[in-house]
């Protein structure tokens, strides 16, 4: 049955050549087929495996370049942690060597530093004042007025043992003091030397009233012009010929203030002159002075208030 079948074939195949040619041909045409499609994807492979191997490459670079920067990283910090332990070593010098100088610059007190120190700790206060000789300065003591500069000011006040009250300087390593009471007094201070001379402060009985005289007292920088006169007033003290006075002029062209004068001697010598800007510091300045002297015992002896200044005599 076989061999008929094959023989079949074959004379089939030989009365029709083309299909024959077609049996031959169909598997050359697909291997062509294939090849040409295995070329293609062939080409693709070589562009991706270039393509792998340039981001292999990128990569070894990279971790190359990563490493390179992380020991440079390590190496600055390297360096940094050497600077900062020496730094740590300077600073350590630095407060070593502050404080030998310290030590070795602590500075010693003179003896007038040292004077003045405690001098301080009693300004206001009346001390027991005798020369290196022993003569007394004044039968109440001297009050301690004020130190600057190393040298303290001593005050005379005026009374029994003097008329006038005078302010002496000493330097502080000129003097002796004693911190301790004497004859109603808080210290004692014996002056070796006095310096330059003396300051008067009229009839001052404290402190307070020399530095006000003292202020009353004080040169103006410059002369001003004065208008009219709208006060005045006279103070007589018992015992005591010449008068004192008080005038107030009024503001004019280049002196907008009012101006006030203490004069002595019966008017004729002036004492003190005070510009005052408005009529309230005026009031204030006139009852101030007027005060002082009535605590002087100088009365009001003359002279009309002044309402509109609210200036009043007494």
């Amino acid at each position: 049955m076989t061999v008929h079948l094959w023989d079949a074939a074959r004379l089939w195949l030989w009365i029709h050549p083309w299909a024959h040619a077609f049996i031959v041909g169909t598997p050359v045409l697909i291997g062509i087929i294939l090849t040409i499609w295995g070329l293609h994807h062939s080409r693709e492979a070589n562009c991706l495996s270039e393509e792998a191997n340039d981001l292999r490459k990128e990569q070894k670079d990279s971790i190359a370049k990563i490493a390179e920067i992380q020991g440079e990283r390590n190496r600055l910090q390297t360096d940094l942690n050497k600077s900062q332990v020496d730094l740590n070593k300077l600073q350590a010098e630095r407060n070593e060597s502050l404080g030998q100088i310290a030590a070795n610059t602590t500075k010693v007190l003179s003896e007038a530093e040292k004077n003045a120190a405690k001098l301080l700790k009693h300004i206001g206060e009346t001390a027991y004042v005798t020369d290196s000789n022993g003569g007394s300065w004044g039968g109440m003591g001297a009050i301690i007025g004020e130190v600057k500069d190393e040298i303290v000011e001593l005050l005379i006040c005026a009374g029994s043992s003097s008329s006038r009250a005078t302010g002496n300087f000493v330097r502080c390593d000129k003097l002796h003091l004693i911190e301790s009471p004497m004859g109603g007094c808080t210290v004692k201070i014996t002056v070796l030397e006095r310096y330059n001379g003396t300051v008067d402060y009229g009839e001052a009985k404290t402190w307070a009233e020399a530095k006000a005289w003292a202020e009353r007292n004080r040169a103006p920088t410059a002369p001003r012009p004065r208008g009219g006169n709208v006060f005045s007033a006279i103070y007589r003290k018992e015992g005591i010929g010449p008068t004192r006075n008080i005038h107030v002029y009024d503001p004019t062209n280049g002196n907008r203030d009012f101006t006030l004068v203490t004069r002595d001697k019966d008017g004729q010598e002036e004492t003190g002159i005070f510009y005052c800007n408005g009529v309230k510091e005026l009031a204030t300045k006139f009852n101030v002075i007027q005060l002082e002297w009535v605590i002087d015992k100088w009365r009001w002896s003359g002279g009309n208030d002044n309402k509109a200044l609210f200036l009043f005599t007494k």
